[in-house]
């Protein structure tokens, strides 16, 4: 059995795993980098994509699924495995994509009035890494896997068990003739808000686990909540616009119903709720189908015809017009939008028309990777450019971390006790996150290996 990782090695983002066990060759998830390392999304893939016999999708975060159509343009034609509503997730996900990508350059090309090849200054202008028509061929592919029943690759099986990560989020479990491999994909945090806890993952030889909370704990639900809303209340007390950015899958749903809950109960005066994301309105009609993979109160709720992530007041706002019509509101106002990083998308436009404003508040539910405008934000900064202009950064800035749906320190502990001893592979991380944890797991008596970009390595 080897490993070769593709993306995430050493990093938080792109993650993308070859498991060739049992004859086969396996890929497990093919997402996007992000951030500082967005630039190896051009880089040609370390394996022959068609040479792949499947792929295994644990869940349709963009850093999962990203690359997917650069795979199939670059040859791989078999089975796409992954939960329906992961495909549904994927289908928006992958469109939307296309869609900044096709719109970033375009700009490209009208900032500086030349067509590539005429550009003689800074850096060419590159194409899209994929349209439309490349997405399209990709979903073709996509087969629905169920939960925890096995799925025959010819020799090898694969099974989906709940990551409680985001809505379709699994790990999954690749059975060979060689031994038993366990991919976590993303794990959820046992505290969430909406998911329920991931299921205990069985004995194996090898398991791949994410780390990107591996160093640290999150603070309690209560806690949490508690913290977003006094930090609310204030903001809204200040008079200016409460600025979320957020990820329309998951953490917008998480907000909303957290906003709902602290209205309800007089903890915090209402006030108007803008999702100003076309994304993130899909997403939460999708999430109001799927009851199965949630906690009792929002399953009964939904059962029950309500509506638990809508808060008093709440409008989406899908058109650009709509949108835009929000940078009138100088005060009052809630408004939550993407990109969660905070790299593109709506929340750039509200970050300009307020985050000068001393009156207004930002406050980050996700995190931010390196190299983000959000993580520079976070990191203290007094300026910074928003399309071509310096916007000083006077608005309260608040983290609220315990938002997070990903697992901690004490969740990726428990979790890796079910696998027995088995082999630790440490991928999605940040390089000092990932030594220290290594670190910790031998000192607890187990195998741990953090692998390079493109290493090879056995299994077993």
């Amino acid at each position: 059995m080897k490993l070769t990782c593709a993306g995430a090695a050493r990093t938080v983002t792109g993650s993308c795993h070859l498991l060739e066990v049992g004859g086969k060759r396996v890929l497990v998830d093919c997402g996007l980098f992000q951030g500082a390392v967005e630039g190896r999304n051009r880089e040609p893939f370390p394996f022959d994509p068609a040479s792949l016999d499947a792929v295994l999708v644990t869940h349709a975060h963009l850093d999962h699924v990203g690359r997917l159509p650069l795979l199939v343009r670059s040859g791989f034609s078999g089975p796409i495995h992954a939960l329906r509503s992961t495909r549904a997730i994927a289908e928006v996900i992958l469109y939307d994509a296309a869609k900044l990508q096709a719109e970033d350059y375009e700009r490209a090309l009208r900032h500086i009035g030349k067509e590539p090849a005429e550009s003689e200054e800074g850096p060419p202008i590159e194409e899209p890494l994929y349209g439309d028509h490349d997405v399209a061929a990709t979903l073709a592919l996509f087969a629905d896997a169920p939960f925890d029943s096995g799925l025959d690759l010819g020799g090898v099986r694969a099974a989906f068990h709940p990551a409680g990560h985001i809505l379709g989020s699994a790990f999954i479990e690749i059975e060979s003739p060689e031994g038993r491999v366990i991919a976590s994909g993303d794990l959820g945090n046992r505290e969430s808000g909406l998911q329920a806890d991931p299921a205990r993952p069985a004995e194996c030889d090898a398991v791949l686990v994410e780390t990107t909370y591996a160093d640290r704990n999150h603070r309690s639900w209560k806690a949490t909540v508690e913290e977003f809303g006094t930090v609310l209340k204030e903001s809204l007390a200040a008079g200016g616009n409460v600025m979320i950015p957020s990820f329309a899958l998951e953490r917008t749903q998480v907000v909303l119903h957290t906003i709902r809950t602290l209205v309800r109960s007089g903890e915090i005066p209402h006030a108007p709720v803008f999702v100003d994301s076309p994304m993130a309105g899909r997403m939460t009609h999708l999430y109001k189908t799927c009851a199965n993979e949630f906690l009792p109160p929002i399953a009964e709720a939904l059962e029950k015809g309500e509506d638990p992530f809508e808060p008093e007041g709440l409008e989406y706002t899908p058109t650009v017009e709509e949108s835009k019509k929000l940078n009138e509101i100088e005060g009052g106002a809630i408004i939550i939008a993407g990109s969660g990083m905070m790299t593109g998308g709506r929340i750039v436009h509200h970050l300009k028309h307020n985050l000068w404003r001393k009156a207004a508040s930002l406050i980050v539910v996700g995190y931010q990777a390196e190299g983000t405008l959000g993580r520079r934000i976070v990191d203290g900064v007094k300026s910074v450019r928003i399309h071509g202009d310096t916007i000083e950064v006077r608005a309260r800035v608040a983290t609220i971390n315990g938002f997070s749906s990903h697992a901690d320190r004490d969740d990726l502990l428990d979790w890796l006790a079910g696998t027995g001893d088995a082999r630790v592979f440490l991928v999605h991380g940040e390089p000092r996150v990932m030594d220290a944890f290594a670190a910790e797991l031998r000192g607890r008596g187990r195998d741990a290996v953090a692998p390079e970009p493109g290493q090879a390595l056995e299994l077993g």
